[in-house]
């Protein structure tokens, strides 16, 4: 790793570096992010790195240059080895769907026979090292070397947003860092060229294996037809599967093989051969894939305070605006509106916009504020180097900077956005003194443009923005309180979730809710016409159910409807099938779900499936008496309403025994569908056998005996679930 002071390679397990003495960022043990010294949680995955970062300080040996097998890799390691005590993630099975990629490298076999074993062995653990590289970059996880094979997940152990989109971009990166490899190690002169097969679809995940031979893995026909894939692809190519294909199409172009018949499979399977990222990636979700639109529904609110936060900004009270909801709730469409809106009324004719988007693959140091840099200087993601230096020249000269005062930012805002020190001008720079001369580069510039206009800096899912970026946005609202600026940030919900919150600075966070009912139904009357809503009154009454009241989900439950062709366009108006229900759960919502899931310590997620065996609503009594860790009920529970997984139903229960719901019906679905089969069987057991406890021997309410039946004819004793269930249809007779 080197260091982000001074660029010196420094030592894993390091905590400052030897050259400049800067402390080093920690990685994640749960994701692989390198994360701030000072950080507490991992901003990507939200797992606590306190204790990682606190074993990073002590002392450690000189770590091994033997390459790990990737099945056991030293982040997960101690988990794989450990005991099945279901303590751990990675050594607990489940069910999921999981993106799966086999890579494997061409012309093996002929190469062995040409090289001598040993540059043979040496060339092997090169390219194992760097696809090792490129499947952790984008937060996967390699499961196993086999052979001169790779195979990696992405979904498994932990989950992602947008898996199946990082697996494709670790697959170019494999074939990039293959062909350099190709060309500077010794061999007979042919290229290495990789042949890759991705396939997205269910899997169980946990423990493979006996002994000392056990390691993390999955198993499931999604494997097999990810290694047909591979098998079937020519040299350089990568196939993908038609679930891989469907939630990617948005960000890669392909080109279609129509259904082939893989060997070894009964039915055919759709391929699409990868080509490339596309240059401008369309919508990832919703229905603007499909080019249906609405027009913003149930933000109004929320809307005219941004607009008065603008007002007051504008009349020289800097202003802090944070908008804080889940995935879904409809951050980036408030956004988009309040942006057009600015646009379009005159009072704001003199705003500047400038804007960023984190990314969820991690930052590198300033990058979001290096993101609000190219937007201010009209870069585009495929400007070269150079013309990023012309466009970033032009930018300063705009502002009025120009001679010795631009030669001496310049090259700081090289660094900041990641174009090096062609000129070696920062090399003797104390790394200390470097991020002060960028803290104040930065506010000269923005200085500048405040001193033109109005500035409106829009920085969008702030939770994924590097530490120094937030450093720098804090440092630049604490010294232009008087100014006319605003800082517009969006994020999830999470503990440290005002940290810029200023003193000297006023501040406004918009907490969006979900939608009512009644605005849920004006979106979908927006999307299919009013006369639609009426007809299909059932259904759009599970569809909102199910979505609760999440726009996103909203949306994405209906593009699966028309992706099963259940309702269906005809002319202007839509119909839907007759007698069709709401059911599954669209795989975009299943992956965002599962992802805050996996946040979760892993007692309090078993602590979440056994509530989620129980149904959508629980009374704390009861989970304590299904509970494998009683003790941790309470701490449990206040953690679960804290990361919004479960909330207190308000005037229910007691003091001592609270009633609890999920906080989305959907959220309940994915946690049950995330346990295996047996453990699922097994929880119902025990949940029929407290209620049994709590019922007394002989229930005789309908309620009583329903949720009985329910729970036994789930669990392995089925007959006393018939029984139950009998004994409730009777009384309902009587």
């Amino acid at each position: 790793m080197d260091c982000s002071g001074c660029g010196f390679e420094v030592e894993g397990g390091f905590a400052f570096c030897p050259k400049c003495g800067r402390r080093q960022p920690v990685p994640c043990a749960s994701c692989g992010y390198l994360c701030a010294p000072d950080f507490e949680f991992c901003p990507k995955c939200g797992a606590s790195v306190g204790a990682t970062a606190k074993a990073v300080e002590r002392p450690a040996p000189t770590p091994s240059r033997t390459i790990v097998p990737p099945s056991r890799t030293p982040s997960l390691l101690a988990n794989i080895e450990s005991e099945d005590d279901g303590l751990h993630p990675v050594s607990e099975a489940d069910r999921r769907t999981v993106t799966v990629l086999f890579a494997d490298l061409c012309g093996f076999t002929t190469l062995s026979e040409q090289l001598d074993p040993e540059v043979m062995q040496a060339l092997q653990n090169q390219l194992f090292k760097e696809l090792t590289a490129a499947v952790r970059n984008f937060g996967g996880f390699v499961d196993k070397f086999i052979g001169d094979a790779l195979l990696a997940l992405f979904g498994a152990p932990v989950a992602h947003e947008d898996d199946p989109e990082r697996a494709l971009r670790a697959a170019l990166d494999m074939m990039a860092r293959t062909t350099r490899l190709g060309e500077s190690a010794p061999h007979s002169g042919s290229p290495l060229l990789l042949h890759i097969g991705i396939n997205t679809g269910p899997v169980v995940t946990g423990g493979l294996g006996i002994g000392t031979a056990k390691s993390y893995s999955v198993t499931g026909d999604t494997v097999n037809t990810a290694q047909r894939l591979q098998s079937l692809a020519a040299p350089g190519e990568v196939l993908v599967g038609e679930l891989t294909h469907r939630l990617t199409r948005h960000a890669f172009s392909f080109e279609p093989l129509g259904d082939v018949v893989l060997r070894g499979k009964a039915g055919s399977v759709l391929v699409h051969r990868l080509d490339a990222p596309l240059a401008l990636p369309r919508a990832a979700r919703g229905l603007e894939v499909l080019g249906l639109s609405a027009p913003i529904i149930g933000r109004g609110a929320e809307l005219h305070r941004m607009l008065a936060s603008l007002d007051q900004a504008c009349g020289g009270s800097a202003q802090l605006v944070r908008l804080v909801g889940e995935a879904g709730i409809g951050k980036s469409r408030l956004v988009k509106e309040f942006v057009a809106r600015v646009g379009d009324e005159d009072r704001f004719r003199n705003v500047a916009v400038r804007q960023a988007t984190c990314s969820p693959l991690g930052e590198q140091s300033f990058g979001a504020l290096g993101a609000v840099v190219r937007s201010a200087a009209g870069m585009m993601q495929s400007d070269t180097g150079d013309e990023m230096r012309a466009k970033l020249a032009g930018l300063l000269t705009d502002l009025g900077l120009q001679g010795e005062e631009a030669k001496r930012l310049m090259p700081l805002l090289y660094h900041v956005l990641g174009l090096g020190d062609p000129d070696a001008t920062l090399q003797h720079v104390e790394p200390e003194q470097l991020r002060r001369q960028i803290l104040y580069a930065v506010r000269t510039i923005i200085e500048r443009r405040l001193a033109l206009s109005p500035l409106l800096i829009v920085v969008e899912d702030l939770h994924w923005a590097d530490a120094v970026s937030l450093e720098a946005l804090r440092f630049v609202m604490d010294r232009l309180e008087r100014t006319r600026l605003m800082l517009l940030v969006t994020h999830r919900p999470a503990p440290d979730n005002d940290q810029l919150d200023s003193s000297r600075v006023s501040h406004t966070a918009l907490r969006l809710s979900p939608l009512n009912t009644d605005d849920g139904r004006g979106l979908l009357a927006a999307l299919f016409g009013e006369s639609w809503v009426k007809s299909a009154g059932r259904l759009v009454d599970q569809i909102l159910e199910r979505a609760g009241g999440n726009p996103l989900f909203i949306e994405e439950i209906v593009r699966g409807l028309i992706d099963r062709g259940v309702l269906m366009r005809e002319g202007q108006r839509w119909r839907t099938a007759a007698g069709e229900v709401a059911t599954g759960i669209p795989a975009t919502i299943q992956a965002m779900l599962l992802a805050r899931v996996d946040r979760l310590p892993q007692e309090v997620r078993r602590l979440a499936q056994e509530a989620a065996v129980i149904g959508p609503r629980f009374d704390a009594t009861l989970l304590k008496a299904v509970t494998a860790e009683p003790g941790r009920l309470e701490a449990g529970c206040e953690l679960l309403c804290d990361a919004e997984i479960i909330e207190e139903v308000a005037g229910s229960g007691s003091i001592s025994s609270p009633s609890y719901r999920f906080t989305q019906t959907l959220l309940q679905d994915v946690i049950y569908q995330n346990l295996l089969l047996q453990r699922r069987t097994d929880i119902h057991g025990r949940v029929g056998a407290a209620l049994e406890q709590l019922c007394g021997d002989k229930p005789e309410r309908l309620e009583d005996l329903t949720v009985l039946g329910h729970h036994f004819a789930q669990s392995a004793e089925r007959e006393k679930g018939a029984h139950y269930l009998q004994a409730a249809g009777d009384r309902a007779r009587m």
